[in-house]
């Protein structure tokens, strides 16, 4: 049994990628992409899209922002226009890193008129046969800050590489396959400082955070997947139904089964 599907669209060696988005109408599977940012940028098309537990709906010109691990969906009525950014980690400098993890997920740009020529331009110079890395950069940088002051987030969002680490691991982790001594661990750091590092950059302990996660990825595949519940706690490594029973309605005030069905109910 397994959860949601993970894919890659950039290479491993990889650290940006730009490509124009495909113009089909063809309702995608919910999946996630790993390892790396995504930045979608549409200036036509229309329908809906389902994030994490979320769904939008799609009004150009727009922007959808995905951090690594977050699960989507596409469903199109109109053909879709625009450009799709992949963008590592590594690309990134802890400025730029903070805003990325802080970014709304859907950002309006209406009545922006100089977004979309930049990012333009930005595609002219990916395509050269020898683009410049350290303009590329600039230019993503430049997107970026964009972004968070369209997104009216340009406040600065806490910078700590630990912190960033953690959350890195913990969105590209299969939730509830490790506790805060196994992300600990990973980080090489011991839990007081982890826990201390999370307290200050977001206000929560790790331990908060790992159960947020995986309360999201719980109501992903409830809403997203025809899974029966107790394949959906093995998944998420409960030991029995009934643990994740409790869990979900501590969180919820519903059970799995009455979440579900008040999904249905909604659409």
């Amino acid at each position: 049994m397994s959860g949601i599907q993970s894919k890659s669209k950039i290479g491993s060696t990889e650290l940006l990628k730009i490509s124009p988005f495909k113009e089909v109408i063809k309702p995608t599977l919910p999946h996630k992409h790993a390892g790396y940012f995504e930045l979608i940028v549409l200036s036509d098309g229309a329908g809906t899209h389902l994030i994490d537990d979320q769904t939008y709906e799609v009004n150009p010109p727009v922007i959808f922002f995905l951090k690594p691990g977050q699960t989507h969906c596409w469903d199109f009525n109109r053909i879709p226009k625009g450009f799709v950014i992949l963008f590592k980690e590594e690309f990134l400098g802890a400025d730029l890193l903070a805003i990325s993890y802080s970014l709304n997920t859907v950002i309006d740009l209406a009545g922006d008129d100089t977004y979309l020529p930049l990012l333009n331009l930005f595609n002219d110079e990916y395509r050269k046969p020898k683009a410049n890395l350290t303009i590329l950069s600039g230019y993503l940088r430049v997107l970026l800050q964009k972004t968070a002051a369209l997104a009216r987030q340009l406040s600065k969002p806490p910078v700590n590489a630990l912190y960033y680490q953690f959350k890195s691991i913990l969105n590209t982790a299969t939730p509830g396959s490790m506790n805060v001594q196994d992300y600990a661990e990973q980080l090489k750091v011991s839990n007081q400082q982890l826990n201390m590092v999370c307290r200050e950059a977001a206000g929560k302990t790790p331990s908060m955070m790992i159960s947020e996660r995986l309360l999201l990825e719980a109501k992903t595949l409830l809403s997203a997947t025809g899974q029966p519940i107790k394949e959906i706690a093995h998944v998420l490594h409960f030991n029995d139904t009934s643990h994740f029973v409790k869990f979900f309605k501590g969180a919820t005030n519903l059970t799995p089964g009455a979440y579900r069905e008040l999904l249905v109910a909604k659409r």
